[in-house]
């Protein structure tokens, strides 16, 4: 009797993408959304803020903090989703810096905040004074909308549009920035991954 090898068979790793956001509600209520399921062609991590640490050098340690930890492999992008806010250059300078240092490691910025991503599902886009104006300006065509809680879903079918208006933003602005300088969110280039 021949010995008869064991048939064995590889699965292909799901790519795994690691978030880790600035917010500790907004932005981890918005991407479970694309919570992919055992199912699903591939995996997702969010790494929240609970303790509170905004800072984007802070948001984008995290995601260091965890390939340390994890040791996840080469399937694995990492993504740091950060609000252009009052942040000095020099503070944005140093995450996108860090971020630079190492392979599939990728800044999301939006100007003024995440919220404006959220308001790209809904309308057009039209210029805010700040972050507050951007806020209340949703508040309006969203009632329902609160930072401390909300449902993703309502914004669900306005995904393709608001990834078509990101990028129309971003035609608009100068090129070869790591962030908007202007109004802008660059949340569209990992959304469109999934």
């Amino acid at each position: 009797m021949g010995f008869k090898p064991r048939k064995t068979s590889f699965r292909k790793q799901k790519r795994l993408y690691v978030v880790s956001t600035e917010g500790a509600q907004t932005e981890p209520t918005y991407l479970g959304l694309f919570t992919p399921g055992r199912d699903g062609e591939f995996r997702l991590r969010i790494i929240g803020n609970p303790k509170h640490e905004s800072a984007p050098v802070h948001v984008v340690q995290r995601l260091f903090d965890f390939e340390k930890a994890n040791k996840p492999g080469t399937n694995t992008e990492y993504w740091a989703l950060i609000d252009r806010d009052s942040w000095d250059e020099t503070a944005l300078s140093e995450a996108n810096r860090m971020v630079r240092t190492r392979d599939n490691f990728h800044l999301a910025m939006s100007n003024p905040c995440f919220e404006l991503w959220l308001y790209l599902h809904l309308r057009e886009n039209k210029m805010f004074a700040d972050r507050r104006d951007c806020l209340r300006s949703l508040g309006e065509i969203w009632p329902e909308y609160k930072k401390s809680g909300y449902d993703p879903g309502y914004v669900r079918d306005g995904i393709a549009d608001a990834i078509r208006r990101a990028k129309d933003l971003e035609e608009d602005a100068p090129g070869g920035e790591p962030w908007p300088t202007g109004q802008g969110t660059h949340v569209y280039r990992l959304i469109e991954k999934f």
